[in-house]
């Protein structure tokens, strides 16, 4: 098996949780599965599980602190449900570029644009978000996006701490138009 199949699968092993409970289970049957020779099984199954566990939960843990760091308003907006959602999304999910923590938070926002979650609000929220971090990344040089909710007024109560998750902002259709002139860059919404 090549080096990056090797690699592919341990990340499976780390992120995904009923994978890893199959391999422990039965090594032999899972590895040929998954193109392993019988040495590379040995080597795989010889790492305790207590050891595997305990370093995809390590995984998981710094996944989702680095994800946080780049959707700080939607972390907030869910609170522990932001946590419960990337652990559903971390599953299934495995970043392939050298920015794997940015890939995360790109493709935990647009998972989270797919799920019923609450408050409704928060949806715009991890979307402007998204968005905020392509624009600001230089793949695009103009960006723009439409809103359910007031997200100008969403952000600045998110900002100062001044909302309340049980009342959902009033539907506000807004527009977001991000532009990269140069070095200089502008935000508007309306």
């Amino acid at each position: 098996m090549s080096l990056q199949k090797q690699q592919n699968l341990l990340a499976k092993l780390y992120t995904d949780a009923e994978f890893r409970r199959a391999f422990l289970s039965e090594p032999a049957k899972i590895g040929a599965e998954n193109d392993l020779s019988e040495s590379e099984i040995a080597e795989i199954a010889d790492i305790m599980p207590e050891e595997l566990n305990f370093f995809a939960e390590s995984l998981f843990w710094k996944r989702l602190r680095e994800v946080e760091k780049f959707l700080p308003f939607t972390k907030k907006a869910l609170g522990e449900d932001f946590t419960n959602n990337f652990r559903e999304f971390s599953r299934f999910f495995n970043p392939q570029t050298i920015k794997k923590h940015f890939e995360d938070a790109l493709g935990f926002a647009e998972f989270l644009q797919k799920k019923p979650i609450e408050p409704v609000w928060a949806k715009d929220l991890a979307k402007f978000e998204r968005l905020r971090l392509i624009f600001n990344s230089g793949a695009k040089k103009i960006v723009f996006a439409r809103f359910n909710f007031d997200i100008r007024k969403i952000i600045e109560n998110i900002s100062r701490n001044d909302f309340d998750l049980q009342n959902d902002f009033p539907r506000k259709k807004t527009y977001a138009l991000w532009i990269k002139s140069g070095i200089r860059s502008k935000l508007f919404i309306r």
